[in-house]
């Protein structure tokens, strides 16, 4: 053994692994590489290592590596294939582990991640905005523990699954029960939609002020069409609202200020729908920073 004393807080400053994923943006269905390099920063030999590289947190069968010595690196890499259904956010990680002496083991570990098209609307929901009026806490709209009422959307119409018509457009409410995801929080996620009309249309509502940003339109034949929206504040009974509901929850119990649901859309160009890019207006969800939650989706 090394005479020099481990000490975790000096040896790994920097993590000594690294990942590579090849291709950078693999499609659904196809093979990838990952490729991990484990480099000893350490005074100390890494003992007995092992690697373990996975996709979405599925573990393959874990690389030994042997005995590291300081300065030494070691690269390993594992082929695998995508899901032909994957979508969303994909990850991966390499994840090492080593003995540093007689009764101690330490680790370290890298990821990355690609976002894939989302199939449909509902696979890209990533926030549940829904809770009901007898269990406030399995919802958080805005970050601060607020919800939509189950109970509250039922006295409008919106009850799961529902087919309700906006400004002469049939929007689906999601088919969800509370506490489960119900939204998607707009920030550039692309989402597959086959079809033709006229108008994309949306139904949906911004917390923490208006939700600004740009979006796209991808068409079957490989264009796009750029667009826009800002949609207003759910807080209060909107003139331009859709849809008033007429109370909420707050982290404290009901509070009785209704709140506004908003359909909006876009005008199309007649040709193929391929693909809908969400208007990118936050990087998920925080409090104080404005976000827009989009529940339904339709060409009309």
């Amino acid at each position: 053994m090394s005479g020099h004393v481990y000490r975790p807080d000096e040896d790994f400053l920097t993590p000594p692994v690294s990942l590579t994923v090849t291709p950078p943006a693999p499609r659904p269905g196809e093979p990838v590489t990952l490729t991990a390099t484990l480099t000893n920063t350490a005074r100390v030999p890494l003992r007995n290592a092992v690697l373990y590289l996975s996709v979405d947190g599925g573990g393959g069968r874990p690389a030994g590596l042997g005995d590291v010595a300081p300065g030494a690196t070691v690269t390993r890499t594992r082929q695998t294939r995508l899901a032909d259904d994957a979508e969303g956010v994909v990850s991966f990680t390499a994840h090492a582990v080593f003995d540093v002496h007689r009764t101690g083991a330490d680790c370290t570990r890298a990821g990355s991640s690609v976002r894939l098209p989302n199939l449909s609307l509902a696979g890209a929901f990533d926030n549940a905005g829904i809770a009901s009026d007898d269990a406030l806490t399995v919802a958080d709209i805005d970050g601060s523990r607020s919800s939509l009422s189950a109970q509250a959307l039922g006295s409008v119409g919106l009850t799961p699954g529902a087919v309700v018509t906006y400004d002469g457009t049939a929007f689906t409410w999601p088919d969800t029960q509370p506490g489960n995801n119900d939204n998607a929080v707009a920030s550039g996620q692309t989402v597959l939609l086959s079809g033709s009309g006229s108008r994309l249309a949306f139904l949906g509502t911004s917390t923490w002020g208006v939700g600004k940003g740009e979006g796209a339109v991808v068409y079957a034949d490989g264009t796009r069409q750029a667009f826009s929206v800002a949609v207003p504040d759910w807080y209060g009974a909107n003139s331009s609202a859709s849809v008033v509901v007429p109370y909420r929850h707050i982290s404290t119990g009901r509070d009785d200020t209704p709140v506004s649901l908003y359909a909006f859309d876009v005008g199309l160009q007649g040709k193929e729908v391929r693909a809908v890019v969400l208007p990118k207006v936050s990087d998920g969800l925080q409090s104080g920073v404005p976000a827009l939650h989009i529940f339904a989706m339709t060409l009309a």
